[in-house]
C-alpha cells in the first residue's frame, strides 16, 4: 500500500484543508506532484513520515534516492493509488464514519495481516448447534466476521430472527462488503483483502500508531 498511516482527521486537513493562509501548495514546490495537490507543502514531511510509520520502511522503499520523482519503482505507482483509494473509500462507503488510515490496514508491515486461522478453527467449533444445518460456506464467513471484529452473532443479528435488518451493525456488513469492488481498481493483481485487515480483531480499526 502506501507507505503508512494517514490519520482520518488529519488526512482531511492535508487533502482538502486550506492553503491559502498556510504557504504555497505541494504542487508549487516539490514536482510530480498528483494526489497531494492543493495540500500545504510543509504538510509534506509529516505526510511522508507517516507513511514510512504505516509500513515500517524508509523513504527509498518507494522512491529512487535522491531522485524523488522518479516513478521507475512499482511500489511509487502503488503508494500512489493507494493514496487515491483512501479517499474514495472514505468519501463513499466510510462516510459518516471515522475512516481508515494506512496504518489500519498495514500496522507497521509492508504487508498487512492476515486472520489467523487458529482463531477461525475456535470460532467454526463454537458455531451454535440451532444452526448446524446451514451450508459451510454461510457458516463460514459468518466465523470470518465474527473473529475479524471479536463479536458473538447477536452483534449484528437479532437472535430471534437471523433475517432481520434491524440493528445497523447488520445493515452496515453490505456496505462495507462493497468496498471488496472498490479494492481491485488500485491494488496490485496480486494483493488478496480481507476484513481482518482492517479490523485486526475489533469493531474499530486503529488509525494511526499506538503511543
Amino acid at each position: 500500500m502506501m507507505k503508512a498511516a494517514l490519520i482520518g482527521a488529519l488526512f482531511c486537513v492535508f487533502v482538502s484543508g486550506s492553503p491559502s493562509n498556510q504557504g504555497p501548495t505541494a504542487e508549487k514546490k516539490y514536482r510530480n506532484i498528483q494526489v497531494l495537490k492543493g495540500v500545504p507543502a510543509r504538510n509534506v514531511p509529516s505526510i511522508m513520515r507517516a507513511l514510512n510509520r504505516a509500513l515500517g520502511v524508509e523513504c527509498v522503499a518507494c522512491h529512487v534516492q535522491d531522485k524523488w520523482d522518479d516513478e521507475s519503482k512499482p511500489q511509487f505507482v502503488t503508494a500512489r493509488k493507494m493514496f487515491q483509494m483512501v479517499k474514495i473509500l472514505s468519501e463513499n462507503q466510510l462516510a459518516g464514519t471515522s475512516g481508515i488510515s494506512c496504518w489500519t490496514c498495514h500496522a507497521g508491515q509492508t504487508k498487512p495481516s492476515r486472520l489467523p486461522r487458529p482463531l477461525l478453527d475456535q470460532e467454526l467449533a463454537r458455531w451454535p448447534a440451532e444452526l448446524a444445518k446451514v451450508s459451510e460456506g454461510l457458516k463460514t464467513t459468518m466465523s470470518v466476521y465474527d473473529v475479524t471484529l471479536h463479536v458473538d452473532c447477536d452483534y449484528c443479528h437479532v437472535a430471534t430472527n437471523w433475517k432481520s435488518d434491524e440493528k445497523p451493525t447488520y445493515k452496515m456488513v453490505a456496505r462495507m462488503n462493497s468496498m471488496f469492488k472498490v479494492f481491485p481498481q488500485f491494488m496490485p493483481p496480486t494483493a488478496r483483502t480481507q476484513c481482518w485487515m482492517c479490523h485486526k480483531g475489533s469493531t474499530e480499526p486503529k488509525r494511526r500508531k499506538p503511543f
